[in-house]
């Protein structure tokens, strides 16, 4: 069988394209280019203090939640979630979460009130830098 003089070439083109597009470059499908690993993060812990403003309070009082976040002894402002979860120590099913929202340098804050007199424990779930932390507090809400 003969192969025409213009097949030949043609075929060979076509495999020189096809194997080019096999790049020795692994980085561009490694995933390594999709991971959005920022090399300057700091591998030290986020620190998170925990407020309640007031410390005890009396039912339907309004009380700011507060959580200052810093890692580095920096403020963090790019926390994915602050969230603020108040349980009852007579009955873990009686809950309640409020969302905090970037007030200040770190600080983040929600305000709620408590419809029930009662020790409760507050902690502050803080997701951050791909960090969690989750302080808590007593709160005493009186009659």
């Amino acid at each position: 069988m003969k192969i025409s003089k213009t097949i030949v070439p043609l075929l060979l083109g076509a495999t020189l394209l096809v194997l080019g597009g096999c790049s020795s470059d692994q980085t561009k499908h490694s995933g390594v280019h999709n991971m959005n690993m920022n090399m300057d993060m700091s591998m030290e812990p986020i620190k998170v203090e925990l407020h309640l403003n007031p410390e005890e309070v009396v039912v339907n009082q309004k009380v700011t939640f507060e959580a200052v976040v810093t890692q580095d002894n920096l403020a963090v402002d790019d926390a994915k979630e602050v969230l603020f979860e108040i349980v009852s120590k007579d009955d873990s099913e009686q809950k309640i979460e409020f969302k905090g929202k970037l007030v200040s340098d770190g600080i983040y804050q929600a305000e709620g009130t408590l419809t029930k007199e009662g020790q409760y424990i507050v902690t502050s779930h803080v997701t951050a830098r791909t960090q969690h932390s989750m302080p808590n507090k007593e709160l005493s809400v009186k009659p």
